[in-house]
């Protein structure tokens, strides 16, 4: 029998640390790739280094560096072909974010009535692992202590990768404003505001719509135990 539950907890474990990965690793890939589609975004348009664009600022570092590397194109294109360019570049920009923000409903559509039970369970499991480690664990033992810090270290990495969603989401507005967007045609200037306009909303994962994986939830959720823990503890103590 206890054979039996060894396998089965075994077996609980495994397939909860599969599905934590599995989130954690659909989330590293999203975010690395708002990343380098906010580079993309910042090198859209090339700006010639002057008054109003020093070298030292990112985007005149770049510019200088491209027009070093690729001077005949420069020399030689004029306002249509730089237009083409652009229009080019920002379909396959605006290509891309639609897949990067329909794969985060994908992952939220998968993952987040899960996400919720595992975040309720974990508010649970930190307030009463919390209360054995004062009331029942003696000072030398560490078993509720390490599954303590077990939870606490899980629910943690769950909502450090919400979080980087958040920020990389909010990367690629930043990235459009800092491009070179006031040098383009004005048909390149509208596309980018409508762009910048979509991408001043979030792209970000729930638990089931009440609260968005952030490490503010965290904060909650500590909160929240220790809440439950203190309404034990006195409970014990009456």
């Amino acid at each position: 029998m206890t054979s039996l539950y060894i396998i089965s907890g075994l077996i609980t474990i495994w397939f909860m640390l599969c599905g934590d990965l599995l989130f954690c690793i659909f989330l590293s890939h999203i975010t690395t790739q708002f990343d380098l589609l906010a580079v993309k975004v910042r090198r859209l348009v090339y700006v010639p280094v002057d008054r109003q664009l020093v070298e030292v600022y990112p985007l005149g570092e770049y510019c200088q560096s491209y027009a070093q590397k690729n001077k005949d194109l420069v020399d030689t294109f004029n306002d249509k072909d730089w237009e083409e360019k652009h229009q080019k570049d920002l379909a396959e920009i605006i290509v891309r974010h639609r897949a990067l923000v329909r794969l985060s409903g994908d992952v939220e559509d998968m993952f987040s009535f899960a996400l919720l039970v595992n975040f309720f369970n974990s508010s649970i499991i930190i307030c009463f692992c919390g209360f054995c480690c004062v009331i029942v664990e003696k000072w030398n033992e560490m078993v509720y202590k390490s599954f303590l810090t077990t939870a606490l270290s899980q629910t943690w990495l769950l909502c450090w990768y919400g979080q980087r969603l958040l920020e990389s989401s909010e990367g690629f507005s930043d990235a459009l404003y800092e491009s070179g967007w006031y040098r383009a045609s004005k048909k390149i200037k509208s596309s980018v505001l409508i762009m910048l306009h979509r991408a001043q909303k979030d792209v970000h994962v729930t638990t089931y719509g009440f609260s968005i994986i952030s490490l503010a939830s965290y904060t909650t959720i500590i909160k929240t135990s220790w809440s439950y823990f203190t309404l034990l503890l006195n409970i014990y103590k009456k």
